[in-house]
């Protein structure tokens, strides 16, 4: 627990720091550490179920299509289905047998859309209309759900949400996430964003706090199906990269859409 709070202590002031005061530049270059940490730990997973694509062209890869978030955001899906695309291609000329290219491609490509994707809409979402202060919103209730998940289950959980893929979380830890990432939702985007109607705080609460936990929940499956409890180490009392920002990855397209559909039309601000 101690070491839990702790690492929050230090990581969530850093990031705060890196979203509302960093140059896009900066913001870029703070955010890598993250995302191929990520990344590497995606790759571990895989490997360890024989699914090993080669590791250099998916870095490489991730790294092109984060520049291309940064200074040409109108090209990211062409240049994601072109990395796609290299990734098999690569695959092909591996010296492997049949069965390990289809899943050396498969879990290549799936990395790019599971790490890299939501990570370069990071820097999309930055960039748009009030972007610093909406990414900084979601991360807020992130880590809200994730709190009180936490300390609501421990407090009052008695029924499994998932036994079989994350014995750990309760349906009271779940209910008492989603009406505190509501609750903040509501609040802060009546302080924040004052120039919309504060339906969208509600809806977006709930659903960051939904897609959130789903993300969790798939990162549970993917370490289950590899046969680990962590995806690494790195972080005392949480585990890995990818056990840190688990919902922020399912979560960070589902809030970039949303904005970007309530913000058509504005410019940058």
């Amino acid at each position: 627990m101690l070491k839990r709070i702790l690492t929050g202590a230090v990581l969530i002031p850093a990031v705060a720091a890196l979203v509302l005061l960093a140059p896009a530049w900066l913001f870029l270059l703070g955010l890598l550490p993250f995302a191929l940490l990520a990344l590497w730990e995606y790759l571990e997973l895989a490997g360890r179920v024989g699914a090993a694509p080669a590791r250099l062209p998916v870095y490489l890869l991730a790294l092109g299509l984060w520049a291309v978030a940064a200074w040409r955001p109108e090209h990211l899906l062409p240049a994601l289905l072109g990395a796609g695309l290299a990734l098999f291609l690569l695959s092909l000329i591996r010296p492997q047998m049949s069965a390990e290219v289809f899943w050396a491609a498969a879990a290549g490509v799936f990395g790019l859309f599971y790490i890299a994707v939501p990570f370069a809409l990071a820097l999309v979402l930055r960039a748009q209309y009030n972007g610093t202060w909406a990414l900084m919103y979601l991360l807020i209730l992130i880590w809200v759900a994730d709190t009180a998940a936490y300390f609501g289950g421990k407090a009052l959980g008695r029924h499994k949400l998932a036994p079989t893929i994350s014995p750990g979380k309760t349906v009271e830890g779940t209910v008492i996430s989603l009406a505190a990432t509501v609750a903040a939702a509501f609040f802060l985007f009546r302080a924040w964003f004052p120039g919309f109607t504060e339906v969208h705080g509600l809806l977006l609460g709930i659903i960051v706090n939904v897609v959130g936990q789903l993300g969790d929940l798939a990162e549970s499956a993917l370490k289950r199906g590899a046969g680990v409890k962590d995806s690494s180490t790195l972080l005392p009392g949480h585990g890995g990269m990818l056990d840190r920002i688990d919902s922020l990855l399912f979560a960070l397209p589902a809030l970039w859409y949303y904005w970007s559909l309530l913000t058509r039309g504005l410019p940058p601000l």
